[in-house]
């Protein structure tokens, strides 16, 4: 009886022995599992179904836009492109220089040149004259929209725009002068000159247009510049001599010109009429049209 007692006493104690690792392995398991288990991962509709055990990797790359991608802006910092024109207009033919300061202003420089010489008779008058235009300034443009329209303020640092005449009056010819009628001397024919100074060196000037010579696009480098303006230059100055002799219409008391206090009179009124007939170009107009490209 003593014998079985302690037979089963033992067992008990290796059981207990042999059962605390049984229940520490069961509790602690799921600590385990919970552990190494990793975070489920949401698939895409084009991901295959993954087998058990499977976690894909985690993507590394992105995805690339569909189509191509949209031309972006350039030349936006200060002096970041440079485009030219050439053009024709009121001011002859001319060219443009710009460069961009902002994103909606350029600075930009222009010139223009032209000479044109001829000579004509008519009614016994011979008639020679020059034309020359030549100019330059400096302007700011301005987008207020950021497209092709822009607003332009300016200074014309050379005016040099002038216009000069000539004539010769066959003798015993008549001529007009302020309203009056003078015939030249069969032996010191008269001769008549005259200049037109469109205004002032410097003047300053404004402007609108379309058209921007140096495009903010990448993929565009031509542009069609269309503008419209005035330089306001002043009041022309008008000059006009004579000299020679002037008679009668039978050719008798003949006198020159500059000892005529009649004549001189005349000839005072006639530069005031023409000074006031020509008042209109102190706003001396700018109209062009040109054909750029930006580099």
């Amino acid at each position: 009886m003593n014998f079985k007692r302690s037979h089963v006493s033992s067992l008990v104690v290796f059981s207990v022995l042999l059962g605390r690792p049984l229940f520490a392995q069961t509790f602690a398991a799921p600590k385990v599992a919970e552990f190494v288990a990793p975070t489920p991962v949401a698939l895409s509709s084009s991901t295959p179904p993954a087998s058990p055990g499977y976690f894909p990797a985690p993507k590394l790359t992105a995805d690339v836009a569909d189509g191509p991608v949209p031309p972006h802006e350039t030349a936006n910092k200060p002096f970041s492109a440079i485009g030219i024109d050439v053009k024709i207009g009121a001011g002859g033919i001319g060219f443009d220089v710009a460069t961009p300061l902002a994103r909606k202003f350029n600075l930009r420089g222009t010139g223009y040149f032209f000479r044109y010489n001829t000579t004509i008779t008519e009614n016994y008058v011979s008639y020679g004259g020059d034309i020359q235009l030549a100019s330059g300034g400096l302007s700011l443009d301005w987008f207020p929209f950021a497209g092709s329209f822009h607003v332009t303020g300016g200074f014309l640092a050379y005016n040099g725009n002038e216009l000069t005449g000539r004539g010769s009056i066959n003798p015993n010819e008549s001529f007009t002068l302020n309203g009056k009628t003078y015939y030249s001397s069969a032996t010191d024919p008269v001769h008549a000159s005259a200049s037109l100074v469109l205004g002032s060196k410097a003047a300053p000037s404004f402007s609108v247009g379309w058209g921007n010579i140096v495009p903010r696009k990448a993929n565009k480098h031509f542009s069609v510049p269309v503008e419209l303006g005035f330089a306001y230059v002043g009041y022309p100055h008008v000059d006009l001599g004579f000299n020679g002799s002037t008679c009668d219409a039978l050719g008798e008391a003949c006198q020159t010109v500059g000892n005529n206090p009649t004549f001189q009179q005349d000839l005072a009124a006639q530069r005031t009429k023409y000074r006031d007939d020509l008042s209109a170009f102190r706003f001396y107009p700018i109209v062009s049209i040109g054909f750029g490209y930006k580099f």
